[in-house]
């Protein structure tokens, strides 16, 4: 019989060390991951199906290469936010806003900040002019932008999903 937490919103030291493996080979098989933790296959089975329907694990992706694929300039860009349209009496919705920045080929991702920017974007472009062109021509042309401040990513030593130094039983 599978062994499973009590509560399904707690996972324990194997479900960890599952998630361990899983992301950093999402291709590992339940036999690989079951030998792995010392756990039957069947146990594994069990646990990564909740962790999956519980939201811990989102969903399995490939890391692909950026440059490889045409996508080697990258730049993070903050935005300060007006909410109201100038000269006019609507307001603006943040997330609306966010939600059709997001929806841009380019962009990777989109969060929202505290403090003198109002968000973040991380994005991808092929070339110096493909990002001016999302700069100029999509985003500051957006009327809820009063702002933006463009960060080039000069070189880049650690770019990860993973999340490191996960540690024993998590109660959520």
């Amino acid at each position: 019989m599978a062994e499973k937490s009590s509560n399904p919103e707690t996972i324990d030291a194997t479900d960890i060390e599952i998630l361990k493996i899983v992301q950093k080979k999402g291709r590992a098989t339940v036999s690989e991951i079951s030998r792995k933790v010392g756990k039957g296959i069947s146990t594994v089975h069990a646990r990564m199906k909740r962790l999956l329907e519980t939201g811990f694990i989102e969903r399995y992706t490939a890391n692909l290469n950026p440059r490889k694929l045409g996508r080697g300039t990258l730049a993070f860009i903050l935005v300060t936010v007006t909410y109201r349209v100038p000269g006019g009496n609507d307001v603006i919705s943040q997330r609306r806003f966010c939600r059709e920045i997001a929806e841009h080929r380019l962009v990777q991702s989109v969060h929202v900040l505290s403090g003198e920017y109002d968000v973040l974007l991380k994005v991808r472009a092929r070339d110096i002019d493909e990002m001016n062109r999302f700069i100029v021509d999509f985003l500051r042309k957006k009327p809820a932008v009063d702002k933006t401040l463009t960060m080039f990513a000069m070189d880049t030593y650690l770019d990860t999903l993973e999340l490191r130094g996960l540690k024993s039983a998590v109660e959520v």
